[in-house]
């Protein structure tokens, strides 16, 4: 290969490539990204003017001499396939995933690295999207169900953590990865936001306008549950900027809410949404489960029918997954409560759930969230599990930047220690990304939108994706999970419901095929 540094175009021997179906991959990964300034030549033609995509015979020729190069063997793909039956959304795949995808290796940098490593990152001004993450450790009582539960509430500690909070988001107000770009999402997670007092709802919410630079639609949400969420604090967060409450109902029947240690009962919680929703100033919306242990259809459908009347601005429809280690978990292994419903009970309740927003005429805006009014528009929950930066803030918060991944302290007293008197960020853990960080998490995405389209995607990250992925979507449309909609693959009810399953299998299915070179 010689390069012509006067015109910058590099000269690629066409004999030289197709002779060489390993250069091939090198061609596709590191050349593609410059093709406009790639020229191909043999002993009787000469593109001198660099080649375009839709350029059909050498693209083509490129292109297959690829895919050839890094095919799978029957067994290997199989391994990818679904299986074909009448009823997709239960028999496709033998186990559900539970978590979000992840993609490739990524590589773990000890305590001193990493605060050397975040002081660079600092000095790097953010570029596209990002979101931040807060997160209040704190609940008044634990559910059955929670892994997310930190430290017991106690309104002496609300000051104090947010005293220490407004102090960590000061700290590195001034830094270019801070300052410098909007950040278009804000989320106060947990734990439950709303268990603070109102004056400290307001000031953090006060200082992230200081110490941040919000974009002028950023999407603020408040997260937290009805009880101890009165009037009161509910106007200091508006008072305050925040436009959208995610309010964790979970299920309005009392009976279940109160197995699940649930406090308030259906009325307390449906009064509580219709006082929120009548300031008529930032977007409701609240989150709903199914296959809870002894959740029946009936019950399932009277939630989706309470929702739909209290005409608030969304909902995120969410399967229970029982996670080692919480109390619900504990009580079934101990044969204290019954299991979750099985499989085929939770994929007809999700049936269900798209068939009831569908005709209720709620607009899908991901896999499980869906919106009423144009005020949902679910920004936070589609930036975060895509390729975005995310800034985190509090014990035990997690966040990205810069090929990143780093989680907070949290340990509560710790975090309050480093933040203080240590006057650093209480960095725990600390990531280097993988190489194909940005791939795998756009995939995952996108996915996540209930569609894909490898054709724009090949074309942003170089690499011919419609061509290496068609076998395995073609199968996976034969086992009724996907159908091909022009350019589009678009999942079917049943590929929402194994949704997770198809991000992940793709993500693995392209680092098989990576990683033969």
């Amino acid at each position: 290969m010689q390069a012509d540094k006067n015109q910058k175009i590099c000269i690629i021997p066409l004999q030289d490539i197709f002779s060489n179906q390993r250069f091939i991959h090198t061609a596709f990964i590191h050349c593609l990204p410059h093709i406009s300034g790639i020229s191909f030549f043999s002993s009787t033609s000469r593109i001198t003017n660099g080649i375009r995509y839709d350029d059909q015979v050498i693209m083509k020729e490129l292109t297959d001499a690829f895919i050839a190069d890094t095919k799978l063997s029957d067994t290997q793909l199989t391994s990818f396939f679904a299986k074909e039956s009448d009823d997709p959304i239960v028999d496709a795949f033998d186990k559900k995933a539970a978590v979000h995808p992840g993609g490739g290796k990524s590589a773990p940098l000890p305590p001193p690295k990493a605060q050397k490593a975040f002081q660079s990152i600092l000095s790097q001004p953010r570029q596209g999207k990002s979101t931040v993450y807060i997160h209040i450790p704190f609940c008044e009582t634990q559910c059955l169900y929670c892994g997310f539960y930190r430290k017991r509430y106690d309104a002496e500690q609300s000051r104090a953590y947010t005293d220490t909070l407004i102090t960590e988001l000061q700290a590195t107000a001034d830094s270019p990865l801070q300052s410098q770009g909007p950040i278009h999402a804000v989320y106060l997670g947990g734990g439950t936001p709303t268990s603070l007092e109102a004056a400290d709802l307001k000031r953090i919410l006060c200082a992230i306008r200081q110490n941040l630079p919000l974009a002028n639609d950023c999407e603020i949400t408040v997260e937290g549950r009805i009880v101890n969420f009165g009037p009161k604090k509910m106007e200091a967060c508006l008072e305050a900027g925040a436009n959208r409450f995610s309010i964790g109902v979970q299920t309005f029947d009392t009976a279940l809410r109160t197995r699940m240690k649930r406090v308030a009962d259906q009325n307390a919680v449906i009064e509580g949404l219709k006082q929120l929703r009548s300031y008529d100033q930032a977007a409701v919306i609240v989150d709903l489960i199914y296959g809870f242990p002894d959740q029946t259809m009936e019950s399932w459908e009277t939630d989706l029918k309470i929702l739909a009347d209290l005409m608030i601005d969304g909902v995120d429809l969410y399967q229970l997954n029982i996670f080692p280690g919480t109390p619900l978990h504990t009580a079934i292994k101990n044969q204290k409560m019954s299991p979750g419903i099985d499989r085929k009970a939770r994929a007809r309740m999700f049936e269900k759930g798209v068939q009831f927003m569908e005709q209720a005429m709620f607009h899908r805006l991901s896999t499980n969230h869906w919106g009423r009014t144009s005020r949902e528009r679910n920004l936070y929950n589609q930036l975060v599990k895509g390729p975005s930066h995310c800034l985190p803030f509090g014990p035990g918060a997690g966040g990205n930047a810069h090929g990143h991944f780093f989680f907070l302290q949290p340990d509560y007293e710790k975090w309050k220690h480093l933040v203080t008197e240590e006057k650093c960020k209480p960095i725990a853990m600390m990531q280097v990304s993988g190489e194909n960080d940005i791939l795998e998490k756009t995939i995952a995405s996108e996915l996540e939108l209930c569609r894909i389209n490898f054709t724009a995607l090949g074309d942003e990250f170089h690499l011919p994706l419609e061509a290496i992925l068609k076998d395995l979507y073609t199968q996976w449309e034969k086992a009724g999970l996907v159908t091909r909609q022009h350019q589009w693959w678009v999942l079917t009810t049943a590929g929402q419901f194994w949704q997770v399953n198809l991000a992940q299998l793709t993500i693995n299915y392209l680092q098989q095929i990576t990683g033969k070179h």
